[in-house]
This record gives C-alpha cells, structure tokens and sequence, in this order.
C-alpha cells in the first residue's frame, strides 16, 4: 500500500475582513485538486493548506487571486 506524504503551505492572505471571507478563502483553496484540508485564520491574515504535494504553491495564489484576495508564501512545514 503505498503512503503520500501531506505537506503544509502557509500562505499570507491580504483582503480577508470576515467570515464570508473565510468561506470563499476555504472554497478556493479546497477545491484544487491534491488539498486535503484548509485552516483560514482571519485574525493572523493566513491559510495553512495541507495537501499530497499538489498543487503547487502558484497554482494556490492564482486560485485565491480569482476569488478576489492576493496571497504570498510564508513557509512550508
């Protein structure tokens, strides 16, 4: 049986004001292909993604640009 890592990319979220907010930030993200959860933290502006390698980090930032927020990497843990 054959095991996939999870990986966890933070990224900085700029426009997030509520909980609709977080909503659409959990929508965006989740809905990528390889996301195996999404933790939106309004207070620290941030999305903690984790996910099996995929997508990638640009892949991310270009699925929360289309819902209307700009993002940047923090780190991977």
């Amino acid at each position: 049986m054959e095991t996939t890592q999870t990986t966890k990319t933070v990224l900085l979220v700029e426009g997030m004001t509520c909980r609709s907010c977080i909503h659409h930030v959990q929508t965006a993200l989740g809905d990528l292909d390889g996301v195996r959860g999404v933790d939106v933290r309004l207070n620290e502006g941030k999305a903690i993604v984790e996910h099996d390698g995929q997508p990638s980090v640009t892949a991310m930032i270009e699925a929360l640009r289309e819902a209307g927020y700009e993002s940047s990497p923090v780190a991977q843990a």
